[in-house]
């Protein structure tokens, strides 16, 4: 009897249609002599594959279905890129990633999921047999590989040790069904299926870590793809994260462009007890405070920074050359050693734009895509972050554009790629010596996260602190980290909040329909919540619901909201009837003028 299980289909799919086309392609490539594939398999390769493009996008952390042309000709001959061409040429999916070289496959996205998606249970094996087994046989085949290199890339001891402790997680399911439930009551259906298929993945007990690549040398596994709130139902003790981890890290890249690391690795010290900003400073905590504000001078700043870089074992002659660095590069020392850099860019408006509150992590997103890890080497007119960082930190933002400058588009992640690998590189290191203390614990690139297991009874947030500062020190840099606490008390605690959430998120939405009656803004946004484009979560730090864009990165984009803080500019094109030729080429140059005094 044929095992039932649950089949993705779509709507928008006619499988008629693409047999016509495939039928004509052949013939007009003139190998109709060749055999030809019979309706009953072209269809059944279709569904197969079509099942599978959604079923990966919905286990997919970010929306995305990663398919290998090699398993997928392996599997379904050469028909699987007819089928793929087709689905593309008719939009039904999207490229969202290209392929890249022994990094990740060619990402796809099925375009409006939501509402095209067909889920049924019925027999799903016997007719996809052959393509069912052929697949399974392909990925255990891979898997064996990517455990081998693994194996390799992180010595075998190393390894041994990560997966016994990536193989004790446990999850509460029916808790985490639970929350499931109340999270995505009767909306989202895609991300109550993507969290349903990560729980299923932990039912089955045996996990696996992948390191795909030697350009940037990150561990994955089931956890680094885990929604952040499912967390709270895994046996985890605590988590201790580093603040504002990649912008940190291009501190060490400061350094090691202007000639500050080259004799760090020589002289600095070996204790566990001494941390760049400890308490044996020689700066008085009235100092301390003075320069934690906002209108600190150049002089508090370089004395700080100074002060605490000759505890790694700087020699005079770098010192020097920490104190020649122009103000602005400092500055951002100070503020990413001291984990304050995020709340800098969170200042003023930065929290919200057109309508919508922003998170710390759509500003890391938004941040990273149009700074550290952006492919422009020019800032496009939309970029609202990438221009206030430049403004705030010139010679930084030089520095960045260094590492792009001279490369061709697609190789611009250069950056991207150095400062993941120096993150791995420590993490690596600050788990090596947390396993020779007996511990059981694994990474989530930038966290150290500790099993709640026997083995960790001795485990605390201080000693996994003190390891982890001690590795960043011996960089030269400092770090300042975060913890998240969690266990049964956590867990009751934001279940209970998420029923709050949801009781507050309905009257968040009455209010929004009665306002929405007479403001075009609020209509806007109720038009938004009910096209699933927004969503209500829970703001840490406003304590409170708010509405959140899904797409922020999009919006962050979008040319009208440079112009939001102040009445819209006026547009040159509108009003170029008024102005001559010469002003309009000299239109831009004007900047100690507004556009409307100009054009006045």
């Amino acid at each position: 009897m044929s095992k039932s299980k649950v089949y993705f289909s779509l709507k928008n799919f006619e499988i008629d249609e693409f047999l016509q086309s495939y039928m004509y392609l052949v013939l007009v490539n003139g190998v109709q002599s060749k055999r030809v594939q019979s309706k009953k398999v072209l269809e059944r390769k279709c569904s197969f594959l079509i099942h599978n493009l959604i079923s990966r996008q919905i286990s997919s952390h970010n929306d995305t279905a990663y398919l290998n042309a090699e398993v997928l000709k392996h599997v379904l001959g050469k028909e699987y890129k007819n089928i793929i061409d087709y689905l593309i040429d008719k939009k039904i999916i999207k490229v969202v990633e290209p392929y890249v070289n022994g990094v990740t496959s060619k990402g796809y996205r099925v375009v409006d999921l939501e509402e095209n998606i067909v889920c049924s249970t019925k027999p799903y094996f016997y007719p996809y047999r052959p393509y069912v087994i052929g697949l399974e046989e392909e990925l255990v085949k891979r898997a064996k590989v990517a455990k081998a290199m693994a194996q390799k890339n992180l010595s075998k001891p190393f390894y041994k040790k990560y997966e016994n402790a990536l193989n004790k997680l446990r999850i509460n399911t029916a808790k985490a069904k639970e929350y499931i439930d109340i999270r995505f009551e009767g909306c989202d259906k895609n991300s109550r299926l993507y969290h349903l298929n990560i729980l299923e993945e932990y039912k089955g007990g045996k996990h696996y870590i992948k390191v795909p690549n030697e350009n940037d040398n990150r561990i994955y596994h089931i956890l680094t793809r885990t929604p952040r709130e499912l967390k709270h139902f895994l046996n985890i003790k605590f988590q201790v994260d580093i603040r504002n981890s990649h912008p940190l890290l291009f501190t060490a890249l400061i350094y090691e462009k202007n000639g500050i690391r080259q004799n760090l690795f020589k002289k600095r010290q070996k204790t566990l007890n001494i941390s760049l900003y400890s308490n044996n400073s020689s700066i008085e905590d009235s100092n301390e405070k003075e320069i934690k504000d906002t209108n600190n001078s150049k002089y508090n700043i370089e004395k700080y920074i100074c002060n605490k870089l000759k505890d790694t074992g700087l020699d005079s002659s770098e010192i020097d050359k920490i104190r020649k660095m122009p103000f602005d590069v400092l500055k951002y020392i100070y503020l990413t050693s001291t984990g304050q850099f995020w709340d800098k860019v969170l200042e003023d408006d930065n929290s919200k734009v057109g309508g919508y509150d922003l998170t710390r992590q759509d500003v890391k997103g938004i941040m990273f895509g149009q700074v550290f890890y952006g492919k422009n080497l020019r800032i496009p007119r939309a970029y609202k972050y990438a221009k206030q960082f430049k403004e705030e930190f010139p010679n930084v933002y030089s520095l960045i554009l260094s590492y792009k400058d001279g490369l061709k588009k697609e190789d611009r992640t250069v950056l991207s790629h150095k400062l993941m690998a120096l993150e791995s590189k420590l993490f690596r290191e600050a788990l090596r010596r947390l396993f020779e203390m007996g511990y059981e614990v694994v990474s989530i690139h930038d966290a150290i996260v500790v099993l709640d297991t026997p083995a960790n009874a001795n485990c605390s947030v201080e000693v996994v602190k003190e390891v982890l500062k001690e590795v960043y020190k011996e960089e030269g840099l400092d770090c300042e980290c975060s913890v998240d606490i969690y266990g049964e008390k956590a867990m009751e605690e934001f279940l209970e909040s998420e029923r709050v959430k949801r009781i507050k998120g309905i009257e968040l939405i009455d209010e929004l329909r009665q306002e929405a009656k007479t403001d075009k803004n609020k209509a806007r946004l109720l038009r938004d919540y009910e096209e699933g484009k927004s969503e209500i979560i829970w703001d840490n730090e406003k304590e409170n619901v708010i509405l959140h864009l899904k797409e922020t990165k999009s919006l962050m984009y979008n040319k009208s909201i440079t112009t939001q803080k102040t009445n819209p500019s006026l547009s040159l094109k509108k009003y170029s009837v008024k102005v001559s030729k010469y002003h309009r080429q000299h239109f831009y140059q004007r900047t100690n003028k507004s556009r409307l005094e100009w054009l006045k």
